[in-house]
């Protein structure tokens, strides 16, 4: 969920709050190639194979190397598919790449198109929040497109499992990058879209990938309870454009028909929505257009009350946090988009079950001001994290 662009005066009014609201700034057309296809066997290789991988190049300032990485993974029910992503190693890395640190970055909402994929476009590395203060600190970065965004599809948008082992798979490629390599200990970080998917890999991360050392999740403006927040967001301009996306990713990715929730005429419509990209100005002005076709009441069935898709709904919420690690959740008080009282109800169940939560929140920050304010206490907490010290709980 989200996206920044500067934007002309004029326009402002009209389109800051939603251009804010979703995901961090990239640039418009992506730049595509061949680098993305890949085979059915190659796809059924061990998850976090690296396929293949060519280097990015960086400004200069970054002091670092990077790469575009594509891999194996595997999706929620198990079925092989390829991975795409980019992968970062800071000058500053320990020299020994055993001893390297990893933050495995999930990135917000920037499309469910194949070409909306953040790694493909021209400058693939400005969806990873918090970049220079991670190059700086020292770790590795491997930041997932997850699958169906550069490699084939269709991308599970807020598959909570199939995304998951997109990120922990990531991180098993970066470590087969000649030269790069990289320790058993990681850490996660994610904003919005890709603070659930982040949530989602510390939850499995201790059975899915054993052979990893998971030392924390960061995680700013998770979308939890999704029942909720998108019944919430329903009639909302963001939450069209959401729940859009995720109904033309889930009757892909499921199976599910379209046409048990909206009307037919709406169904052509989302198809438009879900062809655009909503990380660049060109993309966001588009999509703005194809939403404002959908009728006031799309939807002709309560996805909540609707056989399967309730189900998938459930599947893909957090109601409480389990895992074994630490996790930092941070909340802009003014978010109307993941809403304060359903994250507050994520942190309360997660602190009834044990976990070692810290929350955090910001005052007067929406959904697209918790983006910037989150980097300082995430990077902080994450490098404390690496250090052994103990992970502070806001727990009672």
């Amino acid at each position: 969920m989200p996206f920044r662009s500067a934007v002309l005066p004029i326009l402002a009014t009209l389109t800051w709050s939603i251009l804010v609201s979703f995901a961090t700034v990239s640039d418009a057309k992506p730049t595509w190639s061949a680098f993305y296809e890949g085979t059915a066997r190659q796809a059924e290789l061990p998850p976090g194979t690296l396929i293949k991988y060519e280097s990015l190049r960086l400004p200069a300032f970054y002091r670092a190397k990077a790469w575009r990485i594509l891999y194996a993974t595997r999706d929620y029910r198990g079925r092989p598919l390829l991975g795409s992503g980019v992968a970062v190693l800071p000058d500053s890395a320990a020299k020994l790449p055993q001893e390297r640190t990893i933050v495995a970055y999930a990135h917000p909402t920037v499309g469910v198109a194949r070409h909306c994929a953040p790694s493909a476009r021209k400058r693939p590395t400005a969806s990873i929040l918090g970049l220079n203060e991670l190059v700086a600190s020292g770790h590795l970065v491997v930041a997932t497109d997850y699958p169906g965004l550069g490699t084939y599809g269709p991308i599970g948008y807020l598959v909570g499992l199939g995304q998951a082992r997109a990120v922990v798979d990531s991180v098993r490629a970066l470590r087969q990058i000649p030269g790069v390599g990289g320790g058993r200990r990681y850490a996660l970080w994610g904003y919005s879209q890709g603070a659930h998917a982040a949530l989602f890999s510390a939850m499995i991360s201790a059975r899915y990938a054993p052979e990893l050392q998971p030392v924390g999740v960061a995680a700013a403006a998770p979308p939890t309870d999704l029942s909720r927040l998108l019944m919430a967001n329903l009639n909302s301009l963001e939450g069209r454009i959401l729940s859009s996306f995720t109904i033309g990713s889930w009757t892909a990715k499921y199976g599910f028909a379209m046409e048990a929730l909206v009307d037919r005429q709406s169904v052509s419509i989302i198809n438009g929505i879900n062809s655009n990209c909503i990380d660049d100005f060109a993309g966001a002005l588009d999509t703005l257009k194809a939403q404002k076709m959908l009728p006031g009441t799309f939807l002709v069935r309560n996805p909540l009350k609707t056989p399967g898709w309730r189900d998938a709904v459930v599947d893909n919420s957090l109601f409480a946090f389990s895992a074994a690690v630490p996790a930092l959740v941070l909340q802009g008080e003014s978010d109307a988009l993941v809403l304060p009282p359903v994250t507050q109800q994520f942190v309360r169940a997660a602190c009834r079950n044990g976990a070692r939560i810290k929350y955090e929140t910001f005052r007067a920050k929406g959904h697209g001001g918790v983006a910037k304010a989150s980097i300082g206490p995430a990077v902080g907490w994450i490098n404390d994290r690496f250090k052994g010290r103990p992970a502070p709980v806001s727990c009672r």
